[in-house]
């Protein structure tokens, strides 16, 4: 079958910045937006997917695509302090705020017989339309929290040593049939960093709460993505002018990268051990090589 669609959007999407300086190494930005997120291609090019196989919830599908989908638009508010080469550091600290208008999210009920007829599904049999949706309204609020300090104070052994930490916290309300895939309300990472004229070596943890992904059977039972805990170490070393070694070993400390997915309702009261639907372990990654610039 063939098939073509077509819209349009338009509007206004001012933005103002600006900053003041409190002293010489203290800034002070402000920002208010309004922005706009248009859906990705595959979500508006006109298609339907028919399910002859039942999915979890006993029933047949079929998926349409929403050709009239319109993009998100969203009003933000940022507020953030900066300092610079105080004591060798380097720090900065947000909050933000934003208030989403027509999200994305799935709808899902009853398909008639004449939509059964119009996609090619069985007389008689029962099936769920499923498609995409303008579905709400939504707000995110959070900080984020950065800072870098050289410890100038060392030894001249250890001169070149760099630590950092990255905290982004955000807390999301919403539509109940808002779909936040992806949204993960923690990220934290921090490390340490070594750099000499001729050697380099960089250690970062990252840390990154349980993040929601799409809805998968029942009525406000989703796919999660367990909380991940990764450590990457690097080092380079340089020849010549444009010839260096590097080396590079991820998730060491955790004996490799367990990958877990989880499938629940966040308003029940589902037991953790029910939760999981996978596990996977991959093991630590190392990289080495040689490495040229010319």
């Amino acid at each position: 079958r063939g098939a073509s669609a077509a819209s349009n959007y338009g509007g206004l999407y001012p933005s103002l910045n600006a900053s003041y300086r409190i002293s010489a190494r203290l800034m002070a930005r402000a920002g208010v937006a309004r922005t706009i997120g248009r859906p990705d291609l595959p979500s508006i090019m006109p298609g339907a997917t028919l399910s002859e196989n039942p999915d979890v919830t006993g029933v047949k599908t079929i998926t349409v695509v929403n050709t009239g989908l319109k993009p998100w638009t969203a009003d933000s508010y940022d507020l953030s302090l900066e300092t610079y080469l105080f004591k060798d550091g380097f720090g900065s600290i947000g909050v933000f705020h934003k208030d989403i208008a027509d999200f994305f999210g799935t709808s899902r009920r009853p398909a008639t017989p004449e939509e059964i007829s119009q996609y090619g599904g069985a007389p008689g049999e029962s099936y769920d339309l499923i498609s995409e949706q303008n579905a709400g309204r939504a707000r995110i609020r959070g900080f984020e929290l950065g800072y870098r300090q050289s410890l100038t104070f060392l030894p001249a052994w250890a001169r070149g040593l760099q630590v950092f930490i990255n905290l982004t916290e955000l807390h999301l309300a919403g539509s109940a049939t808002a779909d936040f895939t992806g949204f993960n309300p923690r990220t934290l990472s921090w490390g340490v960093n070594l750099v000499r004229p001729r050697f380099s070596a960089k250690f970062n943890l990252a840390v990154q709460g349980e993040m929601r992904r799409a809805p998968s059977g029942a009525a406000g039972n989703f796919l999660w993505a367990g909380a991940k805990r990764r450590d990457t170490l690097s080092a380079e070393f340089q020849l010549t002018q444009t010839v260096s070694l590097f080396g590079q070993v991820v998730d060491l400390l955790n004996g490799g990268f367990i990958d877990v997915q989880k499938s629940y309702n966040p308003s029940l009261n589902t037991p953790d051990y029910a939760r999981y639907q996978r596990l996977i372990s991959t093991g630590t990654e190392l990289t080495l090589g040689i490495k040229g610039r010319f």
